[in-house]
């Protein structure tokens, strides 16, 4: 009899230990197949891989580490994860049936009807904006292109500078002092029509598609202009990651009066002087200005899978593309500030751009694996 009851307490004692533990829903592997680092890598992970996780609650598990990992859905479908891969490194990750911890965003963006209709947008690294209609009202302070917010902070700022209206000052988390005027700024495209820029004005309206924690996704609609013989609309879809310099942005003209748009999409170099790349192999141009009182930010545009000649025109490094009706533009754009003291210098910011280059060439190859036995 007491060995009966033994037995029981030990039936009762596992099934409550097997209850405790959480269900294992999906194992994958990820290699990088690179001889460089990759931290904080971006990986998004197709939805067929993951499928199985939808409606459920769950977490992601390093499975060395043992550390978590912080993940988010996306409007496609996919499972977009961060993680730090070194030298040609292969990680196993688990998804457990259970509660994931609360992440901190590290990634924002709003509208801001306070400043003209400004659009903002950040990550832990740098801030952006571009501007409004209710901005045109004010000729003397208009612009065109991308604006560069300086950051020394891995906080989100924008609305804490917004609120204060002087972030032309450094009050110790950095400053704006990137000048943009009637340029593309640090990153942007219009129509290119007879070896001229061609401004549609600014955004008439916007949309948030993705909000965090890792990657911020939002769209910027332009009305319909009537420019030399055309009649154009365009719509912006821009999206930063968290830990990057560089928003990626995809571009549609929408157009009738003509078979094909010329476009120009570049940075600014106003003609000043400082190091002026025009990189052929990996389709990027990139520009590094002289130091001023403020410091230097540096500026960059990356056209990825292309064959478009980087060229350098109206005081202009990027590419002119010729469009089809509806034909999407796919580029890489964006800046870095050398006083954080992460990126210090023109080499710096080459090889970082040319690592970034070569890590949206080779993706975090993802493969499933089986589960093993734990004695093995």
């Amino acid at each position: 009899m007491k060995i009966i009851r033994w037995g029981l307490i030990m039936i009762g004692i596992t099934s409550l230990f097997d209850a405790q533990q959480p269900t294992l829903l999906l194992k994958l592997e990820l290699k990088n197949s690179l001889s460089i680092s990759r931290n904080l890598q971006s990986v998004e992970i197709p939805y067929h891989k993951v499928k199985v996780l939808s409606g459920k609650n769950f977490s992601i598990t390093e499975v060395s580490t043992k550390n978590e990992i912080p993940y988010q859905w996306l409007a496609n479908g996919n499972l977009l994860i961060q993680e730090d891969f070194n030298t040609r490194e292969t990680k196993k990750i688990e998804f457990y049936q259970t509660p994931s911890k609360s992440f901190a965003s590290k990634v924002y963006g709003r509208f801001v009807p306070e400043r003209l209709g400004d659009f903002a947008w950040e990550n832990d690294k740098i801030a952006f904006r571009m501007y409004g209609k209710e901005l045109e009202k004010v000729p003397e302070q208009n612009g065109w292109g991308m604006d560069a917010w300086a950051k020394r902070s891995n906080r989100m700022v924008i609305n804490e500078w917004y609120k204060r209206n002087n972030y032309h000052q450094d009050n110790g988390d950095g400053l704006d002092f990137f000048q943009v005027g009637n340029t593309l700024g640090a990153g942007d495209i219009l129509p290119f029509i007879n070896e001229n820029f061609v401004y549609l004005g600014n955004y008439m309206s916007y949309k948030i598609i993705e909000e965090g924690p890792l990657r911020f996704t939002f769209e910027l609609s332009y009305s319909e202009v009537k420019k030399d013989g055309y009649e154009i609309m365009a719509v912006k879809r821009l999206s930063l990651d968290a830990g990057s310099q560089l928003n990626k942005s995809v571009v549609t003209y929408q157009f009738s009066g003509r078979k094909t748009l010329p476009v120009f999409a570049g940075i600014v170099h106003w003609n000043g002087k400082g190091e002026k790349t025009l990189d052929q192999d990996n389709h990027l141009a990139v520009y590094w200005p002289e130091n001023s009182k403020s410091g230097i930010v540096g500026t960059a545009i990356l056209f990825p899978n292309t064959d478009y000649p980087i060229v350098d025109k109206q005081k202009h490094l990027g590419s002119e593309i010729n469009l089809k009706n509806k034909q999407p533009v796919v580029f890489y754009a964006g800046a870095v500030w050398n006083q954080p003291g992460e990126i210090t210098s023109q080499k710096d910011w080459q090889k970082y751009l040319q690592e970034f280059s070569l890590k949206l060439k080779y993706p975090i190859q993802i493969s499933k694996y089986k589960k093993q036995n734990p004695d093995q």
